[in-house]
């Protein structure tokens, strides 16, 4: 133990502009993700990237420290992880606070709740609580991405005092290393526990317990490739061989952020921890001081962003979320997207330099007054006076609740008896069809509409509604549509992408009957894989015909409401025209 300390007490902390680098992949993956899940469907998974370096290197400096003074000091590290942290978070939340105030309130109390929850660092315990799902959330929430933040706060707190615990009592290295590795596979197997397969999985996502495998994984790598003690000098042979392992772990890296989505449900069942032994193997040979990969990562373009990765991660999610309100998701013009990109640019660096480094350096002194700070002391303290005057709830009224009067079903029964509005001179008589539409919550946009014009069909949606639970919808209630003459309109998809056999098991229930699928317009990573379903389909099957309404909506944005998927007036007006017209031509 002895000559294992005085190894370390050898070695001083040195600069590893490798993880910089890896921290700018992370970051510009994430950002891009949340630009357009379309673009990078696996960019969320930049998030882990962050959870492995943070367990990686803040063991690493721990277990220095440790053998160097056989203690760890936890109130200079909890302190030193205040002036790191918390200012910049705290700075941007209220000025996001004061800005929506001004200039978006109808989601003041929203932002209030979410602001109090950053401000405690249980952000992703508040949004489990309230059954929030960070991938499709019913209102603009800029404040969301904070509960990755929270996870690391919470692990920075309890962590090194379990360290310090662990290296006092049991000592031995081989059996802290089987007890962080029997952590690791608790939180994997709880992860698949609490899992429901192809359902939304946000409380899993959100979880400390659950995502406490990555964040362990980059532990016990500090305990096998500690950072400090490995040495410039080393053969050709294994420097090859160590660089070649780090190429490939960035390149199956790569892949796995342009293939995975968020709809691919393995990753929950043992996806994340392959993901993260694949991180490992890359920060390994990020970190090693004799070889090509850091040269490579620590670019300048790299280590500015990677050394910028923390405020540019606090200030992108608001700053698109609070822009993309006035706009239409998936259909957002290319110069606004520059203009996120560039005040992202511009709000992080002002927060690096005006926030993170003072405080880093000279903690409180940072604001104290002065002819230079005076500035900085009068723009944090307004913005901090007006966040805690809005948590106060003063502005809570102010709030417009959207999902206050939101329909979530829609029936209709047919009824011979009701008039309809539509032309009786038509070659198809709306007013005699007895079609079956089934859907989900854009068939409760539309179901009025339809109702309107086809007086004797039945129209049954439901908002959340996948192919999945369709089948047995259908087996339980519409089993008796299936002759040749019957017409069936199918419209699913906006949820979640299906199986092809979840498919066919839904086309061969309906038999011989005419089905007609309505694909989908959703600016979500599935959209591709479900409209190319549908249109295989189409080609499989000889009574089935696709509703083309991903084309016909092509720039229609007078059609959606801002999250792109939702229909205004006119776009249910002109969907109900789409399939009317459809059923006409047959």
């Amino acid at each position: 133990m002895s000559n294992h300390s005085n190894q370390l007490k050898l070695q001083s902390s040195r600069y590893m502009p490798g993880l910089d680098g890896l921290r700018a992949i992370a970051v510009i993956a994430i950002i891009l993700y949340h630009l357009n899940p379309r673009w990078l469907p696996g960019g969320f998974l930049g998030v882990d990237t962050f959870f492995v370096i943070s367990g990686y290197l803040i063991t690493s400096l721990l277990l220095r420290e440790y053998h160097n003074t056989q203690m760890i000091d936890l109130k200079n590290f909890w302190i030193r992880r205040f002036r790191r942290l918390i200012p910049a978070v705290f700075f941007m939340t209220s000025v996001v606070i004061t800005y929506v105030l001004i200039f978006e309130s109808g989601i003041i109390r929203t932002v209030k709740e979410d602001g109090i929850a950053a401000f405690l660092y249980m952000s992703n315990w508040w949004y489990i609580i309230e059954d929030v799902s960070y991938f499709e959330a019913s209102e603009p929430k800029p404040l969301m991405h904070l509960w990755s933040l929270a996870i690391e706060e919470q692990f920075y707190i309890i962590w090194p005092a379990a360290l310090l615990i662990l290296l006092l009592k049991i000592k031995n290295y081989k059996h802290i290393m089987l007890i962080i590795f029997m952590m690791t596979l608790i939180s994997l197997i709880w992860m698949m526990v609490l899992t429901v397969p192809f359902e939304d999985n946000s409380r899993v996502y959100f979880g400390t317990d659950t995502r406490l495998q990555t964040l362990l994984l980059g532990v016990l790598l500090a305990y096998i490739w500690p950072p400090f003690k490995l040495k410039k000098d080393i053969g050709q042979k294994i420097k090859v061989w160590i660089d070649g392992v780090g190429v490939g772990a960035l390149l199956v890296l790569v892949i796995i952020f342009i293939t995975v989505d968020d709809s691919s449900h393995w990753i929950y069942y043992g996806g994340l921890y392959l993901i993260t032994l694949v991180t490992l193997l890359l920060i390994a040979s990020s970190v090693h001081p004799s070889t090509v990969l850091p040269k490579i990562l620590g670019n300048p373009l790299f280590l500015w962003v990677g050394t910028r990765s923390y405020s540019l991660y606090l200030w992108h999610y608001p700053i698109i979320i609070l822009i993309n309100v006035n706009f239409v998701q998936g259909q957002i013009p290319y110069y606004i997207i520059l203009l996120q990109i560039l005040l992202t640019i511009i709000f992080a660096e002002i927060s690096y330099k005006w926030i993170e480094t003072p405080f880093r350096r000279h903690g409180f002194k940072a604001v104290w007054p002065s002819s230079q700070k005076r500035l900085r002391l009068i723009t944090t303290v307004t913005v901090a006076a007006v966040s805690l005057t809005v948590m106060t709830g003063l502005f809570d009224d102010l709030h417009e609740d959207v999902n206050k009067n939101r329909q979530t079903h829609y029936l209709f029964e047919q009824n011979t008896q009701k008039e309809s509005e539509e032309p009786s001179d038509e070659t198809l008589n709306l007013q005699e069809i007895t079609p079956l539409f089934i859907g989900d919550s854009i068939m409760v946009n539309v179901g009025e509409e339809l109702e309107s014009r086809i007086p004797n069909a039945v129209i049954d949606g439901e908002v959340g509604r996948q192919v999945r639970d369709t089948v047995e919808l259908v087996e339980h209630k519409y089993s008796d549509y299936g002759n040749p003459d019957d017409i069936i309109v199918i419209q699913l998809g906006t949820n979640g992408t299906f199986t092809e056999d979840e498919l066919n098991a839904l086309i061969d229930i309906f038999g011989d009957a005419e089905i007609y699928f309505v694909n989908t317009r959703v600016p979500r990573s599935w959209e591709t894989s479900v409209n190319e379903s549908l249109e295989e389909a189409g080609n499989n099957h000889g009574n089935v015909t696709i509703i083309d309404w991903y084309s016909y909506s092509e720039d229609k944005t007078e059609y959606f409401s801002a999250d792109g998927v939702h229909l205004l007036p006119e776009g249910i007006e002109s969907m109900a025209d789409l399939i009317i017209d459809a059923i006409k031509q047959n």
